[in-house]
């Protein structure tokens, strides 16, 4: 049983090994079908790559041979062309055709298009604030001439790079080229300095100040709108240009202003301008200084600003000031001061000597020009100073104890004299006066006035209610003359008269030993109504003791006189 068994194993381990021999001898035999296939395909496959070679080796050469033919043929034509004496085909010049043209073929055509009138058109710009120019176009290099255009149509296609000129030649069958819209070749310093120029107008033309002017004269206030505060951008205008240029315009417009104007401050005028009307015064102290008037101004703030903002740059814009005058000026008021001759006397000293003519004049300069305000007194000692010789007056005839005696200052009360007339005639208030002792030549009695030093004095008072100015003068035919000037109110006006009656010694009573006399004042008005009488200071003259007719026993009485005051005549 067991040996049945084991023979049975056996039998089949021989078996499977038999199967395992057929199976590694059928794999064997694959294994030599397919590298016999592979040797076989490695065979066939470099036999076709051979045969490849060799057909691109014919292709080469063939190609070779057509390429040298064809750059033959290339390098042939583009030196043709390049020797061309004529334009490339669907070459054309602002739409005119000059394909195949010679050079003077197309200047004749050109020509007769008229391209030089065209070129020479130059463009207009036109900047703000009415600023323009004209840019030369061909000067700018935006515009050819005949000659130019007809040079640049023919220099398409004949460079000195002659395959460069064969796919010029070879494109234009393909897309005809217009040579004057290539893009040009702009002089841009030309460009630059006609806009310059011309910025540099408008720069003027918005020169100034914005501040406003007062022009109290005209009555405005005057401004223009943006002065001072505007420009223009100079690249940007010849950026724009350029652009136009190009695009073959013929006008350019540049509205684009730098800066922003700047209102004036109105409210700030207003309140340094706006003042009420003040009428012209005399200081209340009396000195009759004047306080000038003041003139009324002001305007209307909301119009003006209105009127500001609906201006247009660089217009001037004037705002009215309205302007009150005042009813009283300062000239008005100081016209009032001394503008009329109150009175005056003239006296004439022609038959005196030379020293009585120093002394005259020498008084009449002092007193000149003295202003006497209302209610002062006028002291006639006070002004012409005691008279000495370091004052400059010289000895002439005075009286003294009813004799003529030479002292320095003689003749000096004839300025007082006539001060005194001049005063009666202004109707002025007399404060102290006194007569001569003796008549004088030179004026009516009763109208004198003597002075010496320090006594008798000639006084009198500013009762009028303005100032009175004193004008003395002197003439070369030895004419005094003094005036009193002031402010004639109401047309008021003196005349003088005189009274006069002998005076008789109280012992010898038939015998005359001088005169009584008194002037007196007619004040009238405007009208010539009388309105006032005015009796002025007595006056007692003496005779000279020579003219006084005494009877024989008066002689055996007189006792010899004593020391007497000196009376300047």
């Amino acid at each position: 049983m067991d040996r049945s068994a084991e023979r049975a194993r056996e039998e089949r381990r021989a078996l499977l090994a038999a199967e395992k021999r057929r199976e590694e001898a059928q794999r064997a035999q694959q294994r030599e079908a397919e590298e016999a296939l592979r040797a076989r395909r490695a065979r066939i496959k470099r036999k076709k790559r051979r045969r490849l070679l060799k057909r691109l080796r014919i292709t080469a050469i063939v190609l070779a041979i057509l390429l040298t033919v064809v750059i033959g043929v290339m390098v042939y034509t583009a030196i043709r062309i390049s020797e061309s004496d004529t334009n490339l085909p669907n070459v054309t010049l602002k739409g005119i055709d000059v394909g195949g043209l010679t050079r003077a073929e197309t200047l004749d055509k050109l020509n007769a298009a008229g391209w030089d009138e065209d070129a020479a058109e130059p463009m207009r710009v036109s900047l703000p604030l009415g600023v323009s120019f004209l840019l030369d176009r061909r000067a700018a290099g935006a515009a050819l001439t005949a000659d130019a255009a007809s040079a640049a149509a023919y220099r398409f296609g004949h460079s000195q790079d002659a395959y460069q000129n064969l796919l010029l030649y070879l494109g234009s069958f393909f897309n005809p080229t217009d040579v004057a819209q290539e893009t040009p070749l702009l002089d841009e310093g030309y460009i630059r300095a006609e806009t310059g120029k011309a910025v540099t107008a408008f720069n003027e033309r918005v020169s100034g100040s914005p501040e406003a002017e007062v022009d109290l004269e005209d009555a405005v206030i005057r401004s223009v709108k943006g002065a001072g505060e505007l420009s223009l951008n100079t690249d940007a205008i010849v950026d724009g240009l350029c652009r136009a240029l190009l695009n073959d315009e013929r006008s350019f417009r540049y509205e684009q202003i730098d800066g922003a104007p700047t209102m004036p401050d109105y409210d700030a005028l207003f309140a340094e301008l706006n003042v009420e009307p003040q009428n012209a015064a005399f200081k209340d102290d009396g000195s009759f200084e004047v306080i000038d008037e003041v003139v009324g101004c002001s305007f209307d703030t909301a119009a003006a600003k209105a009127a500001w903002e609906a201006a247009g740059l660089m217009q001037t814009v004037e705002i009215p000031l309205v302007i009150t005058e005042p009813e009283v000026t300062g000239d008005e008021l100081r016209a009032l001061l001394f503008r009329d001759v109150l009175g005056y006397q003239t006296t004439v000293y022609a038959s005196s000597g030379q020293n009585r003519c120093n002394n005259i004049e020498l008084a009449a300069s002092k007193i000149d020009g003295y202003v006497l305000m209302p209610g002062e007194v006028f002291s006639y000692n006070e002004v012409v100073g005691q008279r000495t010789r370091e004052a400059g007056f010289l000895e002439a005839g005075a009286y003294a104890s009813g004799q003529v005696v030479q002292e320095v200052g003689g003749g000096i009360c004839q300025v007082s004299s006539t001060l005194y007339c001049a005063m009666m005639f202004a109707n002025l208030e007399t404060v102290s006066r006194q007569s001569h002792q003796f008549r004088v030549d030179y004026l009516p009695i009763a109208y004198d006035a003597t002075v010496s030093w320090p006594n008798p004095d000639f006084k009198f008072r500013n009762n009028r209610e303005y100032p009175i100015r004193i004008c003395a003068y002197t003439n070369a035919d030895k004419q005094l003359t003094v005036e009193i000037q002031g402010t004639d109110v109401d047309g008021s006006y003196v005349e003088l008269t005189n009274e006069t009656w002998i005076v008789y010694d109280s012992v010898y009573t038939n015998v005359q030993t001088g005169w009584g006399a008194q002037a007196t004042r007619h004040v009238y008005d405007a009208n010539g109504n009388q309105i006032a009488t005015i009796k002025e200071p007595y006056s007692s003259y003496n005779k000279h003791p020579e003219d006084i007719a005494w009877p024989p026993e008066y002689y055996g009485t007189q006792s010899v006189l004593g020391e007497a005051t000196v009376i300047f005549g």
